[in-house]
């Protein structure tokens, strides 16, 4: 089922999920390398209380690296071909290395050059993790998630068939919504054009007197 709908406020994980849009997440705990999740950092790291929108790039276990002799990042040795960073934007400008442990995962955001993520918290904890992003909603249309390409070629994360029933309840959630959208601008204009239309009536006239009564016949 789907549990939260969150509207995202910052750019940092551009182009997946701009800022405006919003995100439908589903529960669970079965976090992949290559999700994107809502997830809340301690403020003792963060310095806010704020939640963010990440992907995951490492599991509790993994090493993970920046920048290989090709600039990529790496997990557990294996490269990262990231198609879905911001257009211009390298893997990382800043260098590291990282090896994580129990419940720690280690998080990026799409848009590296603006992102506050783990190159400056180092490794979070994965109990922060508010849920996953399933869908995004932009005005009137949806994009589903699915695992990037890279990271199920280099065998970091299955073949992603998660979605098909996120996708429906998500769907069914966003059409309830609408309909309430619909249903309260219905009423607004419906007001409106009443208090047009009684401010533009003209008044009434003052009722016609009684005629006065005929003489009695003598």
């Amino acid at each position: 089922m789907i549990t939260r709908v969150y509207a995202v406020s910052t750019p940092t994980m551009e182009n997946t999920v701009p800022a405006g849009d919003r995100v439908f997440l589903a529960p669970g705990s079965g976090i992949r390398r290559g999700d994107v999740v809502v997830l809340r950092v301690p403020v003792a790291v963060s310095d806010t209380n704020g939640i963010f929108v990440k992907r995951v790039i490492g599991l509790p276990g993994d090493h993970v690296a920046c920048c290989d002799s090709r600039g990529r990042v790496t997990v557990n040795g294996r490269p990262l071909s990231e198609n879905y960073l911001y257009p211009g934007d390298p893997p990382s400008r800043i260098t590291f290395s990282a090896r994580l442990g129990p419940g720690q995962i280690w998080v990026l955001g799409d848009r590296r050059n603006i992102s506050a993520d783990s190159r400056t918290w180092a490794a979070v904890p994965v109990s922060g993790v508010v849920g996953r992003v399933v869908l995004v909603n932009h005005g009137f249309s949806f994009t589903a998630l699915h695992t990037p390409r890279t990271f199920a070629t280099d065998g970091l994360a299955p073949a992603d068939t998660r979605l098909d029933v996120y996708l429906v309840l998500a769907l069914m959630t966003a059409g309830s919504l609408l309909a309430l959208v619909v249903l309260a601008i219905t009423g607004v204009i419906l007001l409106t054009i009443r208090g047009r239309r009684s401010r533009h009536r003209p008044p009434l006239a003052d009722p016609p007197l009684p005629d006065p009564p005929l003489p009695a016949e003598a």
